[in-house]
């Protein structure tokens, strides 16, 4: 009966170890391929059923373990290949482990990767957008300088343009006064030119108060009459 036992037990055992080692072919191609920053849902679904594998020959194991440990008569090739089979099962678990490690290092590192490319282009970004800055303002600059300059050079031409006006000014003065000094001259060596002048100023007066008065004699006769 226990014969029989090990032999059906031990038939699931390695039914399981070609399923075991399918599927962890399977597995290790992961880790010869891009891997993306997470595990897709294949991917996962071959991990679960990998564990699952490997937990359930656990339990065939020990049920292995517990018949040959019942029967005292066992023949040393059932015990030899009990051996081979736990042999068999903690490599496939190193494999498991191994491949397991190496994907998620390889995936940490793209991640890594992907953290510090995006770090860099954010900072690339920064800088692009820092000299933009830097540009609108030096142009803010540029422009208010130039506005400033223009402003100056305004102020220059209506200063010089003060300037030409005063200088004009003083020159016409300056000619009046030799003119002024030239009529005085000519009157002066003009004999009886003075008489005359007074003369005439003396006319002219008495020839307005003259209109004067009979302007007002009109008004009064106008008022009265």
């Amino acid at each position: 009966m226990s014969s029989a036992t090990f032999s059906q037990t031990r038939t699931q055992a390695l039914n399981l170890e070609k399923k075991t080692e399918s599927l962890l072919s399977q597995y290790s191609k992961y880790q010869n391929s891009d891997i993306s920053g997470e595990a897709n849902d294949e991917e996962t679904q071959l991990v679960e059923e990998i564990t699952d594998l490997l937990t359930k020959r656990d339990s065939l194991i020990n049920k292995l373990n517990r018949i040959s440990d019942s029967d005292s008569n066992i023949s040393t090739s059932k015990l030899q290949q009990l051996t081979r089979h736990k042999e068999i099962l903690n490599d496939q678990k190193l494999s498991f482990s191994k491949i397991q490690s190496k994907i998620l290092d390889e995936r940490n590192r793209s991640n890594l990767l992907f953290l510090v490319r995006s770090d860099i282009n954010a900072h690339k970004q920064r800088s692009a957008n820092y000299q933009q800055n830097s540009l609108n303002d030096n142009d803010y600059i540029l422009d208010e300088r130039t506005r400033v300059d223009n402003t100056n050079s305004f102020a220059d031409r209506l200063l010089r343009s003060a300037y030409e006006t005063r200088d004009e000014l003083l020159q016409q003065r300056v000619h009046l006064n030799n003119a002024s000094s030239k009529m005085m001259g000519v009157l002066s060596s003009i004999p009886g030119i003075n008489v005359l002048i007074s003369k005439i100023n003396t006319r002219r007066k008495r020839d307005t108060l003259i209109l004067a008065s009979v302007i007002s004699v009109c008004i009064l006769f106008l008022f009265f009459f």
